[in-house]
């Protein structure tokens, strides 16, 4: 007599775990040569905080590890309306920078969106008691993001860091 095979809804599965963690997210520019090393330098940055917090060092976020999307090799070049060759993520978005005529200051009115490529990072954080510690943390890695920038002449008009608080289930 052959042995009955349980069906796949019959298995016994592994109980789900619950870990609370932080996730910060944020896209970086990177459209040309120095955009790209500027990227590398946060990618850098990222690096060193795992092994600072690896070695109990003092860290400005705890990196356990993170994630980012591809960096092009060379500036991609333009194909046309919302499009460009090599890119992994387009950002699109109106600058909202003034432009001063004398004494007077006049909003900007581009008709055409800005077009660039991105390179997109997830961080998903362990939650730290010190929350306080932990805003600090995101403060300073915008100033080093807006420093890898202008230390490769290519200063930034604004950088969004989202953080959210998220439910791991393992």
């Amino acid at each position: 007599m052959q042995k009955r095979k349980k069906p796949k809804t019959e298995r016994r599965e592994k109980p789900a775990r619950v870990e609370r963690r932080v996730r910060v997210t944020f896209f970086l520019v990177a459209d040309v040569r120095q955009e790209i090393n500027a990227v590398e330098l946060i990618i850098y940055y990222l690096h060193q905080q795992y092994w600072q917090l690896f070695f109990r060092l003092e860290y400005d976020i705890p990196v356990t590890g993170f994630t980012h999307s591809v960096l092009p090799l060379t500036a991609p070049k333009t194909l046309g309306f919302g499009h460009k060759k090599g890119s992994i993520f387009l950002g699109q978005w109106w600058s909202e920078t003034a432009v001063k005529i004398g004494e007077i200051e006049i909003p900007s009115a581009q008709v055409e969106p800005m077009l660039e490529n991105v390179v997109l990072f997830v961080i998903d954080l362990p939650v730290v008691s010190e929350k306080r510690k932990f805003d600090e943390g995101i403060v300073r890695l915008k100033e080093e993001i807006f420093s890898a920038y202008e230390m490769n002449e290519r200063p930034q008009e604004e950088i969004w860091i989202v953080k959210q608080d998220i439910y791991r289930y393992t």
